[in-house]
């Protein structure tokens, strides 16, 4: 066929390196040098494709080109790859007669028809004569031109032809004719001669590599004809994991995936549909059983029983299995891993890996499914052989093949031991998948009492995960479990883990009646062995009610705990009386939290320890404020898939950020935990982030948002436990950054009354502290009760803390210790920990200084000015220079553009304007506003007016309505 009517072929990809050098070998031979190159790589890695692509630019230059292959179909014939391309050369160049080949005639007589004579038909040449007759005719046909013989698969091929190979490679240079020969990297004749040649400097062996990464990436562009960066990373992976980067398996795998649907091409790209199956080419099964066969039929066996095991597998279990001796074993091995079918996994020599997940699905496509079996079951048994007790990953190991051997049964009890093991081990990703697994194969299976056994291991990684709403989800199944054949304590047990579930999504009623129905399970005579959990639990759903009660059931649940030796109940009951302690304070509650660290650290039970962790590590920010300790249990349960610690720890950190003033990073974390405790049905966290967002709002004078969380806190007794933390934190500041003690203390009275009906978790409400400061101020409150307060766990909370401090300070003033004073308010400026409670709290007692003569009130009330400028809080801002006008100060007026917001601004509205409608937001009249401007109220009334204008309200009531939206939604530049 001429050049020029021969089909394009496809892009070569991922093939630089090979063909630059296949064409350097072309023109060496157009200039008179000769070589031997051997392209050596196993099935599908492109050795035709480089052929095709030499051959054709050979011809493209005017070259002589003869190609012969051996074929791989029959027994191999002699010569057939020389007889082949010597054909084609006299099919189509007139060269029979010429002078230099006719002492070769008899020679090439089995190779040409035409030169073969009836005196020579019998009498075989010289092997050296006819290696020597096909140099000559190479040379001839070369001549002025070069010539290029192609043979392909010298790995079929005969001795005779090998001989030649030889005797070419090694004769070759001298004349204008590159040999180009191509072979699998597999032990053999053919394997030996290019390892030779390439040794003695006769020829280069130029081996074939995988393909890279980027280059399936351009080989996928270029078959699908789109842009390479129209290739999505899925399509990318699967393709580089599949095929092992062997270009004819990408092909081909691409090819399947468009056929079944799973790949979808479209004009501007191609994505991927997970649902639909792709099955392995026929043309790719083909090859890999021709591989395979080409091992033997021993060789074939071993690699479809590792097919069975796994596309990763210890050849100790191979062979065992197989019952194979350890030098046939490696044997087979070794002709595999050279064939490119196998690969050592590592540096750990046990373990083999195929190529390619394609090769092991296409060799078990081989099996009958009862082959399959058979195949399992004997590595079941070489498994169990080898690894006694199946110690580590061969649990899980073992339950696939178990599986794939029909033994459900078995295979799920393995998965459940393999699930305990990790949950007792404290990893809980692994744990909770394989309990997953195990629950959904055991479907398939009637044994009731094993199938409440992988429940319960389930529903306890799902409980220390912290995942509510998947626990939650296989309540339907406790129906079919009520059977008599599972033990009653069993299934209390996971009525039990139900209502544990229940408590974190906040479903308080449905874990009553889980605990009524492990009750009930367990009558009326159960031992305090089977009680002990259903106390700790109780405990947990009744503290919000009724704390004493709980606090009995909780000391109850330790000491039958720890009785009957379950220390993982106890810590539960341990975990209970320190929530529980914690709310009158930090004491007794850090000494529950120590005694729960130690059983766990006592009985190695890592998730109680991680938990304990947690406690304590909370407990040491409410002394402190420090957040390290917070931290660091976060990373250890983000590292151990503990979601519930780390959603907790991650609620902590944003409360303490809005106490820092830090309001988006507290906003942001917010809305994350708020997405994850969806996500998990984690409905427990719910009123903990209402508080954080009540601070933010709060302590940033932003009435409406504040009130709008308040509303959804119930105060009447019913709501959540924060309520009474929300009104002491978030309202009572807020009042007081308005100015507005008589509404601060109304807070106060109402934290205190929320606090009597569902008692808070922390004792933060506002008594032990900022209502203290408060009361002392207004001399409601003296030393002793001071010294009461301050005494007690609550009062040296860190938060509390701040506020005593003060309040002593005020006390020690009066008393006239003014450097005892003076030091207790350095301490609290000194810790800096909240900023708008500090400055708020400076601004409260700066007069009480001034009138007793000690401290440094001025200076107090300038930084608390220009904090709360700073801040958009004018209000505070406001009073602090009025208090140092009263002391003499001159302060300078503040007129800073960015004080007035841009949508204000926009519309014309100036500082003063900005001043007076911030007033309003109080619904203040004009002698009030005059007196806090220090203004007349006729210039109020201009300003008035000048703002219904500018912004087109109706009258006053719609200019104050507007001026509390403003308050609440726009934030100054």
């Amino acid at each position: 066929m001429p050049a020029g009517d021969r089909p394009e072929l496809p892009t070569l990809v991922g093939r630089d390196r090979e063909r630059e050098l296949l064409h350097e070998a072309l023109d060496q031979a157009r200039r008179g040098c000769g070589g031997t190159i051997f392209l050596v790589g196993g099935d599908g890695m492109g050795k035709s494709r480089l052929t095709l692509e030499t051959t054709h630019r050979g011809r493209r230059a005017g070259m002589g080109v003869l190609l012969g292959r051996a074929g791989s179909t029959v027994r191999a014939v002699a010569l057939r790859p020389l007889t082949e391309a010597l054909a084609l050369l006299f099919r189509t160049e007139p060269i029979l007669e010429h002078a230099c080949l006719r002492p070769y005639r008899s020679a090439l007589g089995d190779l040409i028809p035409e030169y073969r004579s009836t005196e020579t038909a019998t009498t075989a040449p010289s092997p050296v004569l006819l290696a020597e007759a096909v140099l000559r005719l190479l040379s001839v046909t070369g001549t002025g031109r070069g010539c290029l013989l192609a043979l392909e698969d010298l790995h079929d091929t005969d001795p005779a032809t090998l001989a030649v190979v030889e005797y070419l490679a090694d004769n070759i240079a001298d004349q204008g004719t590159l040999l180009l020969a191509t072979l699998r990297p597999e032990p053999g004749p053919a394997w030996d001669l290019a390892q030779a040649l390439g040794r003695r400097c006769s020829g280069t062996v130029l081996r074939l590599e995988p393909l890279g990464r980027r280059a399936v990436h351009l080989l996928a562009a270029s078959r699908l004809g789109l842009a390479p960066e129209r290739i999505p990373e899925p399509v990318l992976d699967r393709l580089c994991r599949d095929s092992a980067g062997n270009p004819f398996l990408a092909t081909e795998l691409l090819r399947a995936m468009q056929d079944s649907g799973t790949l979808v091409v479209e004009s501007g790209g191609c994505f991927l549909v997970d649902e639909v199956q792709t099955e392995v080419p026929p043309t790719v099964r083909h090859s890999v059983i021709d591989q395979a066969d080409r091992l033997g039929p021993a060789g074939r066996h071993l690699l479809t029983a590792a097919a069975v095991i796994g596309e990763r597998f210890p050849i100790s279990v191979l062979g065992r299995a197989l019952r194979m001796k350890q030098d046939d074993l490696l044997g087979h091995l070794r002709a595999a891993v050279t064939a490119g079918l196998l690969a050592a996994e590592g540096d750990d020599h046990d373990w083999y890996a195929f190529r390619t997940m394609t090769t092991a699905v296409a060799l078990l496509g081989q099996l009958t499914p009862t082959d399959q079996a058979a195949l399992a079951l004997q590595s079941v048994d070489a498994v169990n052989e080898l690894y006694p007790g199946l110690p580590g990953e061969w649990c899980r190991f073992t339950a696939r093949l178990a599986q794939l051997a029909g033994d459900v049964r078995g295979a799920v009890r393995l998965l459940a031991l393999a699930g305990r093991r990790d949950l007792n081990a404290g990893r809980l990703r692994s744990a909770t998948e394989t309990l997953d697994r195990a629950w959904r194969l055991s479907q398939a299976s009637a044994d009731n009492p094993l199938r409440a056994d992988v429940l319960h291991e389930l529903l306890c990684a799902l409980v220390e995960s912290g995942e509510a709403r998947r626990g939650l989800r296989l309540l339907d199944n406790l129906d079919d479990l009520c059977h008599p054949a599972v033990p009653p304590e069993r299934l209390a047990a996971v009525h039990v883990l139900f209502a544990r579930l229940a408590l974190l999504a906040g479903r308080r009623a449905d874990a009553a009646t889980q605990l009524d129905a492990a009750r009930t399970v367990l009558g009326p005579g159960a031992h305090d062995r089977q009680t002990a959990a259903v106390d700790a639990v109780a405990a947990a759903h009744l503290g919000p009610d009724a704390p004493e009660r709980a606090a009995r059931l909780a000391t109850h649940a330790v000491q039958k705990a720890e009785f009957a030796g379950l220390p993982g109940v106890a810590c539960l009951g341990w975990q209970e009386r320190g929530m529980l302690a914690r709310r009158q304070g930090a004491d007794e509650a850090q000494c529950c939290f120590a005694q729960m660290r130690r059983l766990a650290e006592r009985h190695h039970l890592p998730l109680w320890r991680n938990r304990a962790a947690v406690l304590l590590a909370e407990q040491r920010w409410l002394l402190t404020g420090d957040t390290d300790a917070l931290l660091r249990a976060a990373e250890r349960a983000r590292r151990t898939g503990a979601s519930a610690a780390r959603h907790t720890v991650d609620v902590l950190l944003a409360w303490d950020h809005a106490l820092r003033a830090e309001y988006a990073e507290a906003e942001r974390l917010v809305e994350e935990c708020a997405a994850e405790a969806h996500r998990l049905g984690l409905g427990d966290s719910a009123p903990l982030l209402a508080l954080v967002r009540a601070v933010c709002a709060g302590h940033r004078g932003r009435r409406h948002q504040l009130d709008a969380v308040l509303a959804g806190l119930s105060d009447d007794g019913t709501g959540p436990p924060v309520a009474a933390l929300a009104h002491g934190m978030a309202a009572t500041v807020c009042a007081l950054l308005e100015e507005d003690p008589g509404r601060a203390r109304r807070e106060l009275d109402r934290a205190a009354a929320c606090d009597a009906g569902r008692p808070a978790p922390y004792p933060l409400t506002g008594q032990q502290g900022l209502g203290l400061l408060l009361a002392v101020l207004d001399g409601d409150a003296d030393w002793r009760r001071c010294c009461e307060v301050g005494a007690t766990p609550a009062g040296r909370l860190h938060w509390n803390r701040q506020f005593v401090l003060l309040a002593k300070a005020v006390l020690l003033g009066r008393q006239g210790e003014r450097d005892a004073a003076g030091a207790a308010v350095t301490a609290v400026r000194r810790a800096q920990a909240h900023p708008v409670v500090v400055h708020l709290g400076l601004r409260l007692v700066a007069p009480a200084a001034h009138a007793d003569r000690w401290g440094d009130p001025v200076d107090w009330l300038r930084g608390a000015e220009e904090y709360f400028c700073r801040a958009g809080l004018p209000a505070p801002a406001r009073a602090c220079r009025a208090h140092l006008r009263r002391l003499g100060v001159v302060v300078p007026y503040r007129r800073t553009t960015s004080r007035v917001p841009q949508p204000l601004r926009m519309i014309g509205v100036t500082e003063r304007e900005y001043e007076v409608l911030q007033l309003m937001a109080d619904w203040s009249d004009n002698r009030s506003i005059a007196s806090e401007l220090f203004i007349s109220p006729r210039t109020v009334e201009k300003h008035v007016a000048s703002l219904i204008a500018k912004t087109e309200q109706a009258n006053r009531a719609a200019l104050s309505r507007y001026a509390a939206r403003v308050r609440d939604e726009v934030t100054p530049d």
